[in-house]
């Protein structure tokens, strides 16, 4: 299978992913936060996202070593999210999370990699200038929903799976501008 082939189902991964995220929402509001329906719709988004973030950095590989971090930033930050969610899935939805230091060690680490990987991801992505401007936007509207005086934040999972489906509709349908075709050469002169 070709790198192109791969990326492309990638960010259908990373559209799933988002939609899935986004399910947690409505079920939240519908059967209350923490409640099985939400959670199932979190541990599917969470395994899908886990695997799909790498899309961000295969599609726009001008990024570098700073787009390759934040996205390993970013898939920790959901891997360790799935340990939380499947935590909850065993203790029984509903009840308090335990308390520990593993637990708040986890928690710590998942909110550093993903606050500052997805940082880093909307600075290296909006100067690589590969995906379309709304998807950095979006990523910012993600980090901003989590200060919404909603009670239990319900709408924070609407806007993180926003910002997955906007960049895997970009990637799948390769609504992507390669660094090589934003960058003019300079006109050629030539000499008598």
């Amino acid at each position: 299978m070709s790198d192109l082939r791969v990326v492309k189902w990638l960010g259908m991964i990373c559209l799933l992913a988002g939609i899935a995220r986004m399910g947690m929402t409505p079920a939240a509001i519908i059967w209350g936060t923490d409640s099985v329906q939400e959670l199932s719709f979190g541990y599917a988004a969470c395994i899908l996202m886990s695997a799909g973030t790498i899309a961000g950095f295969l599609a726009q590989r001008e990024t570098g070593a700073l787009g390759f971090i934040s996205v390993l930033g970013m898939t920790v930050g959901n891997i360790l999210t799935t340990a939380l969610v499947f935590t909850v899935f065993v203790i029984e939805p509903g009840s308090p999370m335990p308390d520990g230091p593993i637990v708040a060690l986890t928690r710590i680490a998942n909110m550093a990699g993903m606050i500052l990987g997805t940082i880093l991801f909307v600075i290296v992505t909006f100067r690589a200038k590969v995906f379309p401007r709304f998807v950095p936007i979006l990523f910012i509207a993600m980090l901003l929903s989590q200060f919404l005086p909603v009670e239990d934040n319900v709408y924070f999972a609407l806007f993180w799976g926003l910002a997955y489906v906007g960049m895997g509709f970009c990637i799948w349908t390769g609504r992507l501008t390669p660094r090589s075709q934003t960058e003019m050469p300079a006109p050629r002169t030539y000499s008598a």
